[in-house]
């Protein structure tokens, strides 16, 4: 199902984790173009958002990391980036089904259930942003989960068919580029598209934060990550990444659940 011939790029059997396999080759000094993706059939170590663990069967979903080369980018305004990810994500699967939303900070989910992880590494020139590894962990033709994920799903679980993961790539590639190309040019557009593809958002739903479980809803993302949320109560707080969880049935998914590879 994998192949070794997706251009601008380097396939690998195995690898430990495509981020580390991406930096290690970024250190090394080898020149890399903009969207260069190192992709795997398997990670031994794949790593996500406070090292968590991502569950994927071999060769069964797609697994890579891409290399971005972000113009001018403000290290403290860098969230446009994450959008421009995400977005270029779900454009690529809106195809499959109209369910799809990205989950603050950088989950994809169809309804209540993650279907991808995203993990952003920057490396910083000064105050800027010289170049970005960006992790996607994406479940595709996996028929069942073992782990003790709460809520994880498949495209093959949502569609009842097995997909070719090169063409999906390829897509999902070039829609982060087209995506990626708004950030300096369509900022506004891009942050409307990114609320308007939000999970949860305005909807009045359920959080809990180190206060306790309360009721409320998004209203806005910062740029540089902040989220406000409107509580039930009236009053309109901000938070930062771990400082707020999801309360999804009878599951806390908080930000320290994003998993990627």
């Amino acid at each position: 199902m994998f192949s070794a011939f997706l251009t601008n790029s380097l396939f690998l059997e195995e690898t430990d984790s495509t981020n580390s396999y991406l930096a290690r080759l970024l250190a090394s000094g080898e020149r890399l173009g903009n969207g260069f993706i190192v992709y795997s059939g398997f990670q031994t170590d794949g790593r996500g958002q406070m090292n968590n663990h991502w569950e994927s069967e071999r060769g069964c979903n797609l697994l890579f990391s891409m290399l971005l080369y972000p113009d001018k980018m403000d290290a403290a305004k860098q969230f446009p980036l994450s959008e421009a990810v995400a977005l270029g994500i779900t454009d690529s699967l809106d195809k499959f089904d109209d369910g799809f939303k990205v989950k603050w900070p950088n989950d994809i989910y169809w309804h209540d259930k993650k279907i991808s992880g995203i993990l952003i590494e920057n490396h910083l020139h000064g105050a800027f942003v010289h170049d970005s590894i960006i992790g996607v962990g994406l479940n595709v033709n996996q028929e069942k989960f073992t782990s003790d994920a709460p809520n994880p799903v498949s495209l093959f679980q949502i569609t009842k068919n097995k997909q070719e993961p090169m063409p999906l790539l390829e897509t999902i590639r070039q829609n982060i580029m087209r995506r990626f190309g708004q950030i300096n040019t369509q900022g506004a557009l891009l942050h409307e598209d990114y609320l308007a593809k939000l999970y949860r958002f305005g909807e009045w739903r359920q959080y809990k934060d180190k206060n306790g479980k309360f009721t409320g809803r998004i209203r806005d993302v910062a740029s540089n990550g902040i989220i406000t949320v409107e509580h039930e109560s009236g009053k309109t707080l901000e938070y930062a990444f771990k400082e707020i969880g999801f309360v999804i049935g009878q599951v806390q998914a908080s930000v320290k659940d994003h998993a990627q590879l």
